[in-house]
């Protein structure tokens, strides 16, 4: 099988700086890590940008600049005019196009910088409009979330396939804990609504008495400081800056990982994907109760920590200073894990291509 892959998320190597493939983190968890696999499994992958080739749709190799026509094309928010026009027209040549979602841009929070980004009044020619238009366009919707999918089939009809995210349990490095824990995030600060602030007022008291630390991975000079957001002296949160992808797990040194999410619409999107890499480094975590981090503890059962309101997080907060707990939920959650491998990941998407044929 030929599969096209275009994603708003990647950025082909005659654009990067440094001449090498880059991917964002959606477009890497949900199409980018599992390329090697397809290409194992025997099919043609094509990574590039979206064009109408001959009536239908085609990919530009990113390497080589050829002009690919799939037998398939992911898209993935891919936000331009008239690409549902593309889309349908492959579709009338026997083509099939796959729109994957893992994020809900129809509930953004105003906060997130997405959102202005994607407003069809900021945005003439790359929005939210002309998003909603090439997914209903596609032949098929494929979903990280089961909130996800009741969203799609609400607005656009259809039932969509839910390929839930996984992880390459490999790439990930156990952390060693530590007997005086560092309480960290990992992420942009830029693309958020509002969620590290609802953890103001929670860490002071035990910064001040030396029972933990504060770290954040992904630093960047060009959005708000973890540490303005939890509203702390900066002197109070070590930072590293962010990676590109493939060195992403080596940001993941905390001893304890924090996954705090607003209740918004947008969040309530959102997967477990957080949890799970913090679950590969064996990284105790406190996650806000919203759906993916619910469902998550109901499966797994143990390994972590969920809370709804700000004495539930102070709860986990001390519950996890004791190295002993810390070691505990380390092992179960190493263990636990291994039940959202990427190899779990590949073999659904590959099955679900293949039943395709």
């Amino acid at each position: 099988m030929k599969i096209g892959i275009a994603s708003a998320d990647y950025l082909h190597p005659r654009k990067a700086a440094d001449g090498q493939e880059r991917w964002g983190g959606a477009g890497w968890a949900r199409i980018g890590q599992y390329i090697p696999h397809l290409r194992e499994a025997g099919h043609e992958v094509t990574v590039g940008i979206l064009w109408e080739y001959e009536h239908c749709m085609a990919v530009e190799d990113a390497h080589t600049g050829d002009m690919v026509v799939p037998d398939v094309v992911i898209l993935q928010r891919l936000m331009h005019d008239n690409i549902d026009k593309t889309i349908r027209k492959g579709i009338d040549k026997g083509q099939i196009a796959i729109n994957d979602l893992d994020d809900w841009y129809f509930g953004l929070d105003t906060r997130n910088e997405a959102w202005k980004a994607s407003h069809p009044k900021f945005n003439e020619t790359e929005n939210t409009n002309f998003y909603a238009k090439n997914i209903g366009a596609s032949s098929y919707v494929t979903v990280s979330t089961p909130f996800l999918a009741e969203k799609v089939r609400s607005k656009f009809g259809g039932t969509p396939v839910l390929l839930p995210n996984t992880v390459d349990v490999s790439r990930f490095t156990p952390v060693v804990q530590s007997d005086m824990p560092t309480y960290g995030w990992a992420g942009s600060t830029a693309h958020r609504s509002g969620d590290i602030e609802t953890l103001r007022g929670l860490f002071e008291r035990f910064v001040r008495d030396g029972s933990l630390k504060l770290h954040h991975s992904g630093d960047s000079v060009s959005a708000p400081s973890f540490a303005s957001l939890l509203n702390v002296p900066p002197e109070w949160v070590t930072t590293v800056p962010m990676s590109t992808t493939d060195q992403y797990p080596s940001l993941l040194t905390m001893d304890v990982g924090l996954v705090p999410l607003t209740d918004k619409p947008f969040n309530h999107a959102k997967s477990d994907i957080k949890g799970l890499e913090y679950a590969a480094s064996g990284i105790p975590f406190i996650a806000s109760a919203l759906p993916s981090y619910s469902s998550l503890m109901e499966s797994w059962g143990t390994g972590f920590c969920v809370a709804r309101r700000p004495k539930d997080w102070l709860k986990s907060i001390s519950l996890l200073l004791d190295i002993n707990m810390r070691m505990e939920y380390q092992a179960a959650l190493l263990e636990l894990v291994q039940q959202r491998d990427i190899s779990v990941g590949a073999s659904a998407l590959i099955d679900f291509l293949e039943a395709l044929q």
